[in-house]
């Protein structure tokens, strides 16, 4: 049995659904609740006899999960918090989109929007190389591809796969950061709103064809939220990528 530190944003946490729960009796509209339905590659690994703790949680950034893992922060402090990085053998990371970090300051030239991803990036995976010491580290890329400098910047790490959506749906055009953006743009220069725009336009396909196209790759791994990937994703991702790992 390997103990598994499982950490990242909601595409860490499994398959979501998002349910009615109530009409608004001001506007007729509904509300919905919004919930995992399935724990993904945390529950396949269980099933297959491992024992795994995590970190993530839905709307996550990559420095906010570092930092639960740094000795100060109270889940660490806490014996029995079942989330102490002391008892895990092997860290797995779902990483997301770097500019999560930087919340609602966002890029606002192409050039710094290009730049900025991988200088959040190192600094967050410097933090965390310093934290985890010689315990592998294992990097599923999710919400972001996983760029090619980590491999070598870090060469006792693994990437497992660097671009989730590509391994499943070889010729998607998606940009996952536009997907499931935590971040809203303001103003910024033409060159840079044409991109935001495209990628709008890109992930709003995608998300059709995951609810409309049935024999669609996009349904098969997306469905039934559209934004993330669901248990048949997890379930490949866990028994013929990670798996033969352990």
């Amino acid at each position: 049995m390997t103990k598994i530190m499982m950490m990242g944003d909601s595409w860490a946490c499994g398959e979501w659904v998002h349910e009615k729960t109530g009409e608004d009796q001001m506007d007729g509209k509904w509300t919905y609740s919004y919930q995992v339905a399935h724990q993904g590659t945390a529950q396949y690994l269980r099933e297959a006899g491992h024992q795994v703790i995590s970190v993530a949680e839905g709307g996550s950034n990559n420095w906010a999960q570092v930092d639960r893992l740094q000795p100060y922060h109270a889940m660490q402090q806490d014996r029995d918090s079942g989330r102490n990085l002391r008892d895990a053998d092997v860290v797995l990371w779902f990483t997301t989109d770097p500019l999560r970090d930087l919340k609602d300051s966002q890029p606002t030239t192409m050039a710094d929007f290009q730049a900025r991803p991988d200088s959040l990036l190192r600094g967050d995976m410097d933090t965390l190389r310093g934290i985890v010491g010689d315990r592998p580290v294992w990097i599923v890329g999710g919400v972001g591809v996983v760029p090619q400098w980590v491999q070598t910047r870090y060469p006792t790490w693994r990437v497992i796969v660097p671009d989730l959506v590509r391994w499943l749906i070889p010729g998607s055009v998606l940009s996952t950061v536009h997907l499931c953006r935590g971040w809203r743009y303001g103003d910024c220069d033409l060159d840079l709103l044409d991109h935001h725009e495209r990628e709008e336009q890109r992930a709003s396909s995608f998300l059709w064809r995951a609810e409309h196209r049935l024999d669609s790759d996009e349904h098969r791994y997306f469905w039934p939220d559209g934004y993330h990937p669901n248990r048949e994703t997890h379930r490949r991702l866990t028994q013929e990528l990670i798996l033969p790992l352990l």
